[in-house]
């Protein structure tokens, strides 16, 4: 036994005092066992066993298909998962090695990413956004003229609007804003990730540390007590296996200290799954043409000048007059069409099942 098994015994021993430590160690007054072979006294474990010089529970892993060194697992929900660090009710300095994070594992994710289908808006030809008037010729909208704004509405169907009059003297010749074909767009919608898990799964965090071997009987493992553990961690053996087919132990009667509880998760190794991005890509071109009209009163009655507008077109007004009202309507009205594209699953996902086998709470 090593310097440090010695130096726990000492420990436990010294604590127990009185009777205690007579039961406990037999030394002294039990048989007449000689004090001076404290080191070789044992300790009675938690379930009534001898262990040696193990504090916690002696136990047997050698399971197959199963790692022999037993696991300190939390279970319980993802939203809720804790750090090995945690798993200990007290700190015991000296009393075995501290806890760390092995891995993380989830229940069984969706294999299966949908991809929400590509949908793209209808291209459509749309009127002018109105007029610029400036008091100068061919629409000078130089510092030393007027420049006054002449708007249709939002989403303007071509009926008859009446903005704010301009006056003679503000009104030399104005500028028709051209129709415009409107491109189709993506339809944007969120594309769920099947394999993402909601916060209530259950999912388990696996800690390395908690056993040691050299200090129980028989070549068993020493483990962290129960009795020291927080609630949702257990005492584990872990599978590095894919198969269903890892077995756990027979359940032990009431003692309960076997690895006899079976549960399974999965390790995400790789997940690069994703959907490609959607597009929309132009079929067949627009055509649009629109005839707009402009009226010196304002219920577009009273005709000052007419264009068929592709693009931008100047007009010089006729001396003297105002601006009251403008229509429009379509001469050619045909959009055009286009076709979407992406929403195609690409990557791969490499997951590998876990098999926990653990002793009953």
């Amino acid at each position: 036994m090593g310097q440090g098994g010695a130096v726990r015994i000492l420990t436990v021993l010294a604590g127990m005092g009185g009777a205690a430590v007579a039961v406990a160690s037999g030394c002294g007054v039990v048989d007449g066992y000689d004090c001076h072979e404290l080191l070789a006294c044992d300790i009675i474990n938690e379930d009534g066993t001898n262990n040696g010089a193990c504090l916690g529970t002696c136990v047997d892993p050698d399971l197959a298909d199963f790692e022999t060194t037993p696991r300190i697992v939390w279970i319980g929900p993802a939203s809720e998962q804790p750090s090995c660090a945690d798993a200990l009710l007290d700190e015991r300095d000296g009393d075995g090695p501290a806890l760390a994070e092995h891995e993380r594992l989830v229940a069984e994710p969706e294999r299966d990413v949908r991809c929400d289908p590509c949908a793209c808006t209808e291209p459509a030809c749309v009127l002018p956004a109105g007029l610029t008037v400036t008091s100068g010729w061919m629409c000078d909208d130089s510092p030393d003229e007027t420049v006054t704004p002449f708007r249709a509405p939002p989403g303007w169907d071509g009926a008859c609007v009446a903005p704010p009059a301009v006056a003679p003297e503000a009104f030399g010749s104005f500028e028709i804003a051209p129709v415009t074909a409107r491109p189709c767009e993506v339809v944007l919608s969120p594309v769920p990730r099947d394999g993402d898990l909601p916060d209530e799964a259950q999912s388990a965090v696996v800690c390395k540390g908690g056993a040691e071997e050299d200090l129980c009987p028989d070549e068993k493992v020493c483990v962290i007590g129960a009795s020291r553990l927080r609630p949702g961690f257990r005492r584990c053996v872990v599978s590095p296996l894919a198969g269903d087919y890892a077995k756990c132990a027979p359940r032990d009667g009431a003692a309960g200290r076997t690895f006899s509880e079976r549960f399974t998760f999965w390790n995400v190794r790789l997940d690069t799954r994703r959907c490609t991005r959607c597009a929309c890509t132009e079929t067949a071109p627009s055509t649009c043409e629109a005839l707009v009209s402009t009226f010196e009163d304002d219920a577009c009655t009273d005709l000052l000048a007419s264009a068929v507008i592709r693009q931008r077109v100047c007009h010089d007004a006729d001396s003297g007059s105002a601006l009251g009202s403008m229509r429009a309507e379509w001469r050619v009205n045909a959009p055009g069409s286009c076709a979407p594209s992406g929403g195609e699953l690409v990557g791969e996902l490499i997951i590998e099942r876990r098999t926990l086998c653990c002793m009953p709470e």
